[in-house]
């Protein structure tokens, strides 16, 4: 059995794509620089990443500094819980399993949205951006995560919606599951390290017989 099951943030517990992108356009407004305009329902939100990427190229980190400014400062109205994520990770906690997360958001901004959030579930672990620490896809963070829990690789399950998240668990030598309800694309979906593709929440009960 699985002992330490370590999250994705965005598109695997939460629901935030539309919040960002609405901030990502104020700041890219700041900057006297086109805003992304496209359809957001059903985004392939990779293409989001390329546009931005494109347009910040060379001042990427006086960009997100802005970015996080606005951000964290104003309401997110369209964030949300997927269905099914308190309820899930409660009875994974009853069960015993040490719970954590590692997301490339911030880590200020992330555990103020988790205490926001996830009244009643208790992380042993928020790992987020700090300047100067490598970020997903690189297994910095999710190991530092399982050195300190004390916790071997082979008890250890990650959940994500990305190739990073896919790429980080394949260099980390940990298992992994991929979810199809946030913000992959058939390129995630098409790789064969994942255990399995879960298509809702409540599927990651299912792992507790692993």
């Amino acid at each position: 059995m699985k002992e330490l099951y370590i999250f994705d943030f965005d598109g695997t517990l939460i629901d935030s794509y539309r919040d960002s992108i609405k901030y990502f356009n104020i700041t890219l407004k700041q900057f006297d620089l086109p805003t992304f305009d496209m359809e957001l329902e059903g985004l392939d939100y990779q293409v989001f990443r390329e546009f931005l990427h494109k347009q910040v190229e060379g001042f990427e980190d006086e960009f997100m500094d802005a970015f996080s400014i606005n951000y964290k400062d104003s309401p997110q109205h369209n964030t949300f819980l997927y269905e099914g994520v308190l309820e899930v990770l409660k009875r994974l906690q009853k069960e015993g399993i040490t719970l954590a997360i590692c997301s490339n958001r911030d880590e200020d901004n992330l555990k103020q949205m988790v205490d926001e959030f996830f009244v009643g579930v208790e992380f042993a672990y928020v790992s987020g951006e700090i300047k100067g620490l490598p970020n997903k896809p690189d297994p910095y963070r999710l190991n530092r995560i399982i050195r300190d829990a004390g916790i071997a690789k082979d008890k250890v399950l990650y959940f994500g919606d990305k190739t990073a998240d896919i790429d980080a668990a394949k260099a980390s030598g940990i298992d992994m599951v991929l979810v199809s309800y946030g913000q992959g694309n058939s390129l995630a979906y098409n790789d064969s390290y994942p255990l399995k593709i879960i298509d809702t929440v409540y599927e990651i009960l299912d792992f507790l017989s692993y």
